[in-house]
């Protein structure tokens, strides 16, 4: 019986441990790309839940020039080229660190095009040439919202983390 109880324990230990390691080491991934490119990784979680709902393995439909957008990301196939001077490949677009990194790339083009506006979110989802301004907004209208919930989530958490402990003083 006690055996039994070891071996559920340690189970359940190791699936605790799966399930929320995992979510630091994302989480320095976010704060990597963001600081790599000047980005507020809020900002960049938010275009991911807004690209993929935060699905790593997404895979966009086929868009009309041949392309498709994936990852977490939903990097559009056109950065290959580009990216393959750095290594990365099609596949890589699937790991989420990768995907967070390269989307904080194609973001920082977009602001060193527009400046550091949601002009530069549009540009983001629709590419720098692109004159569909109805749907840019609309994206936009959708990142802004997803950011600031992310931003009043890590305001609440900031809010309610315990204070530093007093300093010690001993004799």
């Amino acid at each position: 019986m006690r055996r039994d109880a070891w071996r559920w324990f340690s189970a359940l230990l190791f699936i605790a441990a799966a399930l929320f390691l995992p979510g630091k080491a994302k989480a320095s991934c976010w704060e990597k790309a963001g600081n790599d490119y000047g980005i507020d990784p809020l900002l960049l979680k938010a275009i991911a839940w807004k690209e993929s709902r935060g699905w790593s393995g997404a895979i966009g439909p086929r868009l009309k020039d041949g392309n498709r957008a994936l990852g977490l990301m939903q990097v559009n196939t056109i950065h290959l080229p580009s990216l393959a001077r750095f290594g990365v490949r099609r596949e890589h677009l699937f790991d989420p660190c990768t995907s967070q990194k390269v989307g904080a790339w194609v973001l920082s083009d977009c602001i060193q095009r527009f400046g550091a506006t949601w002009k530069a979110v549009g540009c983001y989802y629709a590419g720098p040439a692109s004159t569909n301004v109805v749907a840019q907004v609309a994206y936009v209208r959708d990142v802004k919202r997803f950011y600031e919930g992310y931003r009043r989530q890590a305001l609440e958490l900031a809010s309610k983390a315990p204070a530093p402990a007093a300093g010690f003083e001993g004799n």
